[in-house]
Order: C-alpha cells, then structure tokens, then sequence
C-alpha cells in the first residue's frame, strides 16, 4: 500500500483496527480497499490518494472534509453528520445521516441533491 495512504490511515483512523486491507487491480486501474473492524471503509487510488470515506457507524473525520462542503451542510443540514465522502475528478459526492446525499463540483458549488 502507498506512504501515503499509510500516513493517512495513521492520521485519522489510528484508534481503529484494521479488519481486512486488498488491492484491486484491472487492466488500467490499481486501487487499495482498506476495511476497519468497526465497518468503516476506506478506498485509495494507486497513488494513496483517498477516494471514497465510508463509516457506516461514526462520523467522517472532519478534517478531511473540505470546508466549503462542510460549511454549506452545517448551513442547511445543521442536524446532520456526515457519514461518508467520495471524491473523483470531477465531484464529491456527500451522504448525510439524515439520507440526503449531496454532489459537489471541484469548485465546491452544489450540483445535485438526492434523497
């Protein structure tokens, strides 16, 4: 698994116990699934770059979320949690506790909103 990946699981999951760690691979694509104990998951591109943050039972460390992102849930959403985060090259996508699911461009504008 890339450093950087590595530090990341370090930073921000480091009281979390690590269930199960694989690599998949296809003809142009390698990436790292990365599965906690406590349900959380973690995906990682094949340079270590996180791209999908999913904890099923806590909270997406808040920290890695953007802040225009955050700032615009606690905005209209104030009761919510963040539960998972994906992000590609062109997007983020957000679902919330509360069951909406939120898209972002990579200028941070909201582009859809799903429930």
């Amino acid at each position: 698994m890339p450093q950087k990946a590595q530090l990341f699981i370090k930073q921000h999951f480091a009281n979390s116990n690590i269930a199960m760690a694989k690599v998949e691979s296809d003809f142009l694509q390698k990436s790292y699934d990365v599965i906690f104990t406590d349900g959380n998951k973690v995906e990682f591109d094949r340079k270590g770059n996180w791209t999908e943050v999913n904890c099923k039972f806590s909270v997406v460390p808040q920290d890695i979320i953007p802040a225009p992102i955050q700032k615009y849930v606690a905005t209209n959403y104030a009761e919510a949690k963040i539960l998972k985060i994906e992000r590609d090259r062109t997007d983020f996508e957000v679902k919330l506790s509360n069951g909406w699911e939120l898209k972002f461009d990579l200028k941070f504008n909201l582009i859809d909103i799903d429930n």
